[in-house]
């Protein structure tokens, strides 16, 4: 038996009116129960460009579209929107050519939404599609209709997503956006899935906290975006940038993110392909299979500046024998050949990892050997309580002086020191910690 619930009768409210010079102006309005607008898409139907919404506290199930420029505004977590309808899984893309679930779906520039809980298990709905203890429905939370053209200016602030199939948020259409202070949890339908995502943008994710991810907060072909003091936990991945500047546009900072307890295998934050060098700046990432990673550039010369990042390996969910990499950077391009690998490291902590440093070539494959050139700086870091310390595999270049090892004696001579092995260039070494 499906638990029922009841749509209490509040209402969405736009009050406008005509100022001297003709424009519309906005009153936010909340009213209980016996207003014009007992649904919020009427509400939106009705507006203005330029007005607010505000939504009543109580339960709305309906499959919003927002066609123009408002802000809606609810009451945290006594506002929740249910879907309407059951589609978390179909063809086509993420918007399954009109046919997908979407609880709300942006077709405008201008858009605002703040203090909105969306939860994507409509108790009075049935789809089989079982995520974390949850009947899924909605197969994504926010999106732009990027089928229809692009949208800039969307804002999403202190909204809550739960129970997702492919989407939490997602800047879709290559504007500008900002999500910032956001909770997305239980977006895990498939591989592909992510909480918050965007694409071919620019903008900021400050602020939120994801859990029960697939993929938590990342962006493909991002021309500049900002992902600042975000908190991961239970992901499959935490924070990460692809292509980015391959469509113009400036380099991402990763900074001041707290990624913790990945799932098996997971990552904590990688950089992926890059046409710029992306600043991965003050980071905590402990129990992550692999801590940081980058993968061939796009561009030689380009890759990222790992600075002042606190990485712990201990508890680490891994299937590999060889345990947990504190920090992994590879010429490898995931399937798409190989590219050239630049990488600073400076004043980062690594430790309690199977392989604190690991630097090497994209793995050979029928009729593809092995190639690209891995250059890595690292100086100011101290690598210490790991399996390995640091690691250069053949082909690579790894220039690692000035580094703390644990020790004074420096790597290979005290069995307090981490070891450096294969192409790794340490004399001279720190001989007390940074």
């Amino acid at each position: 038996m499906r638990r029922t619930f009841k749509v209490l009768p509040v209402c969405a409210v736009v009050a406008a009116f005509l100022a001297a010079a003709g424009s519309a102006s906005a009153m936010k309005t909340v009213c209980a129960k016996g207003c014009a607008f007992t649904g919020i898409q009427a509400a939106i139907n009705a507006a203005t460009p330029g007005q607010t919404i505000t939504v009543g506290p109580g339960q709305y199930t309906e499959n919003l579209v927002v066609n123009k420029a408002v802000t809606l505004t609810g009451a945290g977590k006594n506002t929740v929107l249910y879907p309407a309808t059951s589609t978390p899984v179909c063809g086509g893309g993420s918007l399954c050519g009109g046919a997908a679930s979407n609880m709300i779906l942006v077709q405008a520039d201008n858009v605002t939404l703040s203090k909105l809980t969306l939860e994507g298990d409509n108790p009075n709905l049935t789809s089989g599609v079982v995520r974390a203890g949850k009947d899924i429905d909605a197969r994504n939370g926010i999106i732009e209709n990027h089928e229809l053209g692009k949208y800039t200016n969307l804002t999403v602030s202190k909204v809550s997503v739960a129970d997702v199939y492919l989407r939490g948020i997602y800047a879709s259409s290559g504007g500008h956006f900002v999500f910032s202070h956001d909770t997305v949890s239980n977006v895990q339908g498939e591989e592909a899935s992510i909480a918050m995502f965007a694409f071919e943008g620019e903008g900021e994710m400050d602020h939120n906290k994801v859990s029960d991810a697939n993929d938590a907060i990342s962006e493909n072909w991002s021309k500049g975006t900002r992902f600042i003091d975000n908190v991961v936990t239970k992901s499959g991945s935490g924070v990460h940038t692809d292509n980015n500047g391959g469509s113009g546009g400036a380099a991402d900072t990763i900074e001041g993110n707290k990624i913790s307890s990945c799932n098996t295998n997971g990552y904590g934050i990688f950089v992926f392909v890059p046409y710029l060098s992306a600043s991965v700046h003050a980071n905590k990432v402990s129990g992550c299979y692999i801590g940081i990673a980058a993968f061939g550039g796009a561009v030689g010369g380009q890759g990222p500046q790992l600075s002042s990042n606190k990485i712990d390996g201990s508890g680490a969910a891994t299937t590999d024998p060889a345990g947990s990499y504190g920090v992994y950077l590879t010429t490898d391009q995931l399937g798409f050949e190989f590219g050239e690998l630049t990488a600073s490291l400076t004043g980062n902590s690594i430790k309690n990892a199977g392989t604190g440093l690991l630097v090497t070539q994209s793995e050979p494959t029928p009729g593809q050997p092995a190639g690209g050139q891995a250059t890595v700086t690292a100086s100011g870091n101290s690598i210490k309580g790991n399996g390995t310390g640091a690691n250069g595999e053949p082909g690579t270049v790894v220039e690692a002086k000035n580094n703390w090892w644990g020790c004074a004696q420096g790597p290979n001579n005290s069995p307090r020191c981490d070891t450096a092995v294969g192409t790794v260039s340490y004399t001279p070494w720190l001989t007390s910690k940074p």
